[in-house]
C-alpha cells in the first residue's frame, strides 16, 4: 500500500490504528493538509519517531486511510448482502434494505468520503480505487436485485440493474459532495431512491 508495511507487534498495530483514526478525522474536517506530522503524532498519542517508522510521510498515511476506507466499505457491503440474501424478505424489501444500508454507509462517513473523492480528482490511484469500489457496490446491488429475477419485469434485467446501481451511486456521490447527505438521508431520499429503482426495474411494490 504505497510503502506501508503492516506492523506485526500489537503495540505498533495500535499506534498505526490511532494514526489512521486521527488522519480520517482531519480529512473529514478539512484539516489534514495544514496539520503537520508533529501535531498528528501528538493527537494520536504517539511520537514523531513512531510516525516515521510506521508510515514515513503523510502521503503514505493518506493512502492508508483510503485503503482502510475501501476495505471497511467492502466488508460492510458483504455483510449486508449476506443478511439480505438469507432473509425471507420480498424482492421489493430486499432492494429497499440494500439502498438504505448503502445510504447509511455513505452518511456515516460523509466528511471523510467527500475529502477522499476530492483527492481522487487529482490522484490516479485514488480514482482507480473509487472506480473499483463503485464497481463492487454496483455488483452487490445487481446480486440483490437479480436474486429474485422473476419479479423484475424490465425486458433487460441485467442491463437495467447495472444502470440503476450506477444511478444510485451517482446520486449518493452528489449528496456527499454537496454536504447534504446527512440532512437528506433522514428525510425522503431513501424512499425516493428506492422508488426510482423499483419503478425502473418494474418490481411490484406489493409485499
Amino acid at each position: 500500500m504505497n510503502g506501508l508495511v503492516t506492523p506485526t507487534q500489537e503495540r505498533s498495530k495500535q499506534a498505526l490504528e490511532r494514526f489512521l483514526n486521527v488522519a480520517a478525522e482531519l480529512l473529514a474536517t478539512n484539516n489534514f493538509e495544514e496539520t503537520g506530522i508533529s501535531q498528528i503524532s501528538q493527537l494520536a498519542g504517539s511520537s514523531v519517531g513512531t510516525f516515521y517508522r510506521l508510515l514515513g510521510d503523510k502521503d503514505i498515511l493518506l493512502y492508508a486511510v483510503h485503503g482502510r476506507f475501501v476495505d471497511e466499505s467492502r466488508a460492510a457491503i458483504d455483510q449486508a448482502i449476506d443478511q439480505i440474501l438469507q432473509s425471507d424478505l420480498s424482492a421489493k424489501a430486499q432492494i429497499e434494505t440494500f439502498i438504505r444500508t448503502l445510504i447509511e454507509l455513505f452518511r456515516d462517513r460523509e466528511g471523510l468520503l467527500r475529502a477522499l473523492i476530492r483527492r481522487s480528482s487529482a490522484d490516479l490511484q485514488f480514482r482507480q480505487r473509487f472506480h473499483e469500489l463503485n464497481a463492487y457496490i454496483a455488483q452487490a446491488f445487481c446480486r440483490i436485485a437479480l436474486a429474485q429475477l422473476m419479479t423484475i419485469r424490465h425486458p433487460n434485467p441485467t442491463q437495467a440493474t447495472d444502470l440503476v446501481a450506477h444511478l444510485l451511486l451517482a446520486s449518493l456521490n452528489y449528496y456527499t459532495m454537496t454536504g447534504s447527505l446527512g440532512i437528506t438521508a433522514g428525510k425522503d431520499i431513501p424512499a425516493e431512491l428506492s422508488r426510482l429503482a423499483l419503478n425502473y426495474l418494474e418490481v411490484p411494490r406489493l409485499g
